[in-house]
């Protein structure tokens, strides 16, 4: 367990619940609700062992598609407009985070590691840290080995990263947070909400992260107006135990 995980985790506290408070979704929601400690271990251990694989995976593809890389294309890119560069880098990595989480759904081997996020019964801003270290690698390749082919520069590929990293967990928060006539262009919490809902009409819908418009353009949006899901979680069983929820994937 890295310093900068505990340091990160007392800095989320410190922000995003006085901001459940303020701004509740649910407000009869606990602070230490049901699974809380299993998201705390999560976020404290997980990350660092996604991080390894997600490293080890990505970075085979890199090697292996090196061949295509372009040095004068990825110069031209790189030369950009920073602006530019990284409203670019959010759209091509959004294409391919739709898709491998796309897949993370729609194909049963990966849905097994990916079932662990979903298991998560009450939405708060540590939620998102409840991942298998092998959920999202899939994910994960396919938004950055675009990023690193196409040649954005170091700097974009680090904003894009901060970004990715403090929207998710407020996507997830248990806020009433509500972008009006930007719901399709913004992910926001109560479009990701719909995602992690219980409600059949919501199954495999809102896959994409920033940039909702691209469930509109391939026909998984769903945000019905002026309500919000019921409930969250699967159908199927996951132990709410950390060390269960681990081993959960590998087994029949």
């Amino acid at each position: 367990m890295k310093a900068n995980a505990i340091y990160g985790l007392i800095v989320g506290a410190l922000i995003f619940i006085p901001l459940e408070r303020l701004f509740a979704l649910r407000k009869s929601q606990a602070i230490f609700r049901r699974g809380w400690f299993t998201d705390v271990l999560h976020f404290l251990f997980t990350r660092s062992l996604a991080d390894v694989f997600t490293f080890v995976f990505v970075g085979s593809l890199i090697l292996l598609f090196h061949w295509i890389v372009n040095a004068d294309f990825q110069s031209a890119v790189a030369s950009q407009n920073r602006g530019l560069q990284f409203l670019e880098a959010v759209t091509v990595a959004n294409v391919g985070g739709y898709f491998g989480h796309r897949l993370s759904h729609e194909v049963p081997f990966l849905w097994r590691f990916h079932s662990i996020h979903h298991s998560i019964s009450e939405m708060d801003w540590l939620a998102a840290a409840r991942v298998h270290p092998l959920d999202q690698i899939v994910t994960k390749a396919l938004t950055l080995v675009p990023l690193y082919v196409l040649g954005f520069s170091k700097a974009t590929f680090g904003a894009y990263i901060g970004l990715a990293t403090v929207h998710a967990v407020f996507i997830h928060a248990n806020v009433r947070f509500k972008f009006g006539p930007l719901r399709w262009l913004i992910g926001s919490p109560e479009f990701h909400h719909w995602h992690h809902s219980a409600d059949p009409e919501a199954y495999n819908k809102n896959y994409a992260g920033e940039l909702p418009l691209l469930d509109l353009i391939f026909g998984t949006y769903y945000l019905p107006r002026n309500r919000m899901p019921a409930k969250y979680g699967v159908s199927e069983p996951v132990p709410l135990g950390y060390l269960g929820q681990m081993l959960h994937p590998f087994r029949s």
